[in-house]
C-alpha cells in the first residue's frame, strides 16, 4: 500500500482521484449498550480488509430532527427561547424537534411549529439537511422554510417545555449570530440554508 507523506495530505484531500485511497470499514456486529428516550449508544464492531484492522466504535443512535425558519408576511423571523438541559441555559433558537420513526419530515416539522408556537403556514419548502455529527452520531436534521406564518394554530407543549417566541428582522438574526447570542449548531446551519435561499430568490429576480 502506498505510504502518504505529511506534506502530501492537503493535495490528497483536495484531489478526487485519490478518493479510492480511503478504505471502507465493514460493520461486523452492533449492540445497544445504553438506552434512553432521546438516544441509544451503540457499540459497533468494524473490520477494515484493506488494513486488516479491527475497531470498536461507539455511536450515538439518535432519531431524525427537523427545524424551520418561519417567515411572516412582513419578512420577520420567528425565534423561540427555551431552557436547554445540555447547556443549562435558556437558548435562542428556531422551532424544531424530533421526528417520529416513520414520520415524513414535513409533517413532523409542521406539527412542531404549531405545538411550540401556535404558528402555522401553507407555504413550505425543504431548504437543506445536515448530518448531526458524522464522527459519533448517525442522525440527520432537515431544515424547512415556512413563509407567511400566522398564529392561528394550537400550542401544545411537552411536559418539560416552557417556550416564549419573538419576531425579529432578518438583519437582527445575523447580528444575534455574530454576537454569539445564537449558538446552536443546527440553528446556525439553518440560517446558512436560509441565506442561500434568499440569494437564489434575488438572482431569480434580477
Amino acid at each position: 500500500m502506498q505510504k502518504i507523506k505529511y506534506e502530501e495530505i492537503y493535495f490528497i484531500l483536495t484531489n478526487s482521484s485519490y478518493n479510492n485511497m480511503i478504505s471502507q470499514w465493514i460493520v461486523k456486529s452492533q449492540r445497544i449498550i445504553f438506552g434512553s428516550k432521546p438516544f441509544n449508544i451503540l457499540s459497533k464492531d468494524y473490520y477494515n480488509p484493506t488494513r486488516d484492522q479491527n475497531f470498536t466504535a461507539f455511536v450515538i443512535d439518535a432519531p431524525r430532527w427537523a427545524n424551520v425558519v418561519g417567515l411572516t408576511e412582513n419578512n420577520e423571523i420567528l425565534l423561540i427561547r427555551q431552557y436547554r438541559f445540555g447547556t443549562d441555559h435558556v437558548e435562542l433558537e428556531i422551532p424544531g424537534g424530533v421526528l417520529e420513526p416513520d414520520e415524513e419530515p414535513l409533517i413532523g416539522i409542521q406539527r412542531e411549529l404549531e405545538e411550540e408556537t401556535g404558528f402555522v403556514s401553507d407555504d413550505w419548502k425543504l431548504i437543506g439537511r445536515v448530518d448531526a455529527n458524522p464522527a459519533i452520531q448517525n442522525n440527520i436534521c432537515y431544515t424547512f422554510l415556512a413563509k407567511n406564518i400566522r398564529p392561528f394554530g394550537q400550542i401544545n407543549f411537552d411536559p418539560t417545555e416552557e417556550i416564549e417566541y419573538e419576531l425579529v428582522s432578518i438583519q437582527k438574526v445575523r447580528e444575534l449570530i455574530g454576537e454569539g447570542k445564537i449558538t446552536n449548531t443546527f440553528i446556525i446551519a439553518a440560517f446558512y440554508w436560509f441565506e442561500r435561499e434568499l440569494n437564489q430568490i434575488e438572482r431569480n429576480n434580477n
